[in-house]
């Protein structure tokens, strides 16, 4: 009688296994972010075809306080010492509130030229539902922590301390796209660039603030940043802005109105009026800074940080 024989089972495979169970896993987890959605999709009348990057409005007056702030207004002259600024901000509108650190360094190169780089390296925001949908925010809870975008810019005098003529200095600005959660409003996910020319003067002013020192400046640019919209890729503005200081002894004052206006001409032209007091201990510069703004920039904002002088 001839002997049968019987293939032996093939032992379970664990690596099969295992990749099936991530499929379903990843599968789950796809179904379950769909679901997360849902309440997005109905508030704003999802069509499932068009994105959700077309629903958010690429202007000032919507997004977060540090999306397109309006740009630090220079007095003319270049800072011819390597400085760091470190600070805190609040910034606060109806319905949103804003906490962040922002760090900026200055580094002159042989009293040509000044290279400056600032950035907001976290933020923190809350939101009521109000806004959050005013904004199509994507994050249902309405909070969250956001990192910022890198600024770049240059400072290039052309004129300084030359007889009666006002000093006049050349700053360019690169904007990054560097910045998070473009999903929530928070910083636009696209590049820009700035130009403007400053001057201003010295002057005293005996009868009024005897022994005190005052200095006058304005400033007139452009300032470019692109959209993801497909009729208009960028919004071009005209920038603008005027201050005056006055310092004695260790304290200094410095009042400002800056801001620019946009080509949408629709929440998209904010002006801000700044008021900021400095003390001075050696090389160290401790500076307390309010803001307010229009409709364009609806935040009321606070600065307290401190400048050093490396």
């Amino acid at each position: 009688m001839a002997q049968r024989f019987t293939t032996p089972a093939k032992p379970a495979n664990p690596m099969r296994k295992f990749r099936l169970a991530m499929v379903l896993f990843f599968a789950c987890q796809a179904l379950v972010a769909q679901k997360n959605y849902d309440w997005w999709n109905n508030i704003h009348n999802w069509d499932g075809h068009r994105s959700w990057i077309l629903f958010i409005e690429n202007v000032p007056g919507v997004m977060g306080p540090n999306a397109m702030p309006v740009p630090e207004l220079q007095n003319g002259l270049m800072d011819t010492n390597i400085t760091l600024l470190s600070a805190a901000e609040t910034h606060v509108a109806p319905g949103d509130f804003t906490a962040n650190l922002l760090t900026e360094l200055n580094i002159p190169i042989k009293k040509a030229v000044a290279l400056r780089v600032w950035w907001v390296p976290v933020e923190f925001f809350k939101t009521d539902t109000i806004i959050r949908d005013k904004r199509a925010a994507r994050t249902r809870e309405a909070q969250g922590f956001a990192t910022g975008d890198v600024y770049i810019g240059m400072l290039i005098p052309l004129v300084e301390h030359k007889n009666n003529w006002p000093d006049l200095l050349l700053n360019i600005t690169l904007k990054t796209a560097s910045g998070s959660r473009y999903e929530d409003a928070r910083f636009l996910d696209a590049p820009g660039y700035a130009f403007d020319i400053s001057a201003g003067k010295n002057f005293t002013w005996p009868a009024v603030f005897p022994g005190a020192n005052l200095r006058w400046y304005g400033s007139l640019g452009f300032l470019v940043y692109q959209t993801h919209y497909d009729t208009y890729f960028q919004n071009d503005c005209l920038s603008y802005g005027a201050g005056v200081d006055l310092w004695k002894g260790n304290h200094k004052l410095r009042v400002q109105l800056a801001g620019y206006h946009g080509y949408f001409d629709s929440l998209d032209s904010p002006t801000v009026a700044r008021l900021e007091y400095q003390y001075n201990i050696k090389k160290t510069a401790l500076l307390l800074r309010l803001q307010a703004g229009n409709e364009s920039f609806p935040f009321t904002s606070i600065r307290v940080g401190s400048q050093f002088t490396l």
